[in-house]
């Protein structure tokens, strides 16, 4: 499997100001979930049966419904009402240890690797391989989205700490208003047009593990719209590289969101 390097992606393609070190490694790198997501449309004769035959069941021994959840609204004279219906559109595999789970849907599929993450080599291979079985399954016409997500927990040893301090990319509170907040999350969707891709960005703050820490995540979806025949010759080839772009435009946000106090702690 090829694997691009950060010089054969150039820092002025990304027209930042300062630039950035995107080829850090952090002895304490904060990665508690990396997920790679590839979005499919598959012949309308694909059955939830079918997608069962996906995984090794020897290694993947717990089995949950993957739903699609819909919801509607409704404002009337009686107030607003609500409701929300969920459709199985596939399952969600666990393997036997815990660390690894496969998507296998009538939409897509995704591999992800849960704590603690190795290295983007092991890691991209395994996907890329589980990935070959559900094609084989599946027969899917085209790939229509790919995604490299980072799901990242970064532990402060403080129970009361400002945001900024930590991430540069954070919510701004009218200095009319108190400054003490009682919960925080935040989302946003950033264009890399230089990459024909975008980066959903979320944090937000979840229980730390002890009481005079501080627990934030910082979630990097990076992604791209594609229209890649399947059955195309050049399919694998441009599969790959998009996804190796997208790693390190997932490296470039990453580094973009956070401060020098941030990498002290995981360094």
């Amino acid at each position: 499997m090829s694997h691009l390097t950060n010089e054969s992606l150039p820092l002025h393609n990304w027209d930042v100001r300062t630039p950035l070190h995107l080829d850090r490694h952090y002895a304490h790198a904060p990665i508690t979930e990396a997920i790679i997501e590839l979005s499919c449309d598959l012949p309308v004769d694909v059955t939830l049966e079918d997608l069962a035959h996906v995984v090794d069941r020897e290694l993947f021994v717990s089995e949950s419904q993957a739903l699609l959840i819909s919801g509607r609204i409704e404002v009337g004279p009686e107030g607003i009402k609500g409701d929300t219906t969920g459709q199985q559109v596939g399952y969600v595999y666990r393997r036997s240890d815990g660390s690894r789970v496969i998507q296998s849907r009538l939409n897509g599929f995704a591999y992800s690797v849960l704590a603690p993450y190795d290295r983007w080599e092991t890691f991209s291979a395994e996907a890329w391989q589980h990935w070959q079985k559900y094609k084989e399954i599946t027969h899917p016409a085209k790939v229509t989205r790919l995604g490299v997500r980072f799901i990242n927990k970064i532990d402060i040893p403080q129970a009361s700490i400002e945001i900024k301090d930590y991430l540069r990319t954070a919510v701004d509170v009218s200095p009319y208003l108190p400054q003490v907040t009682d919960g925080y999350f935040l989302q946003v969707v950033v264009p890399l047009l230089n990459l024909d891709a975008s980066a959903t960005i979320t944090s937000t703050v979840v229980p730390p593990y002890s009481p005079d820490t501080t627990s934030l995540i910082l979630d990097i979806d990076t992604w791209r719209r594609l229209d890649v025949p399947v059955s195309d010759d050049t399919e694998s080839e441009r599969l790959l590289a998009a996804l190796n772009e997208l790693r390190i435009a997932k490296n470039f946000v990453f580094e973009a969101c956070i401060t020098d106090a941030t990498r002290g702690l995981i360094n």
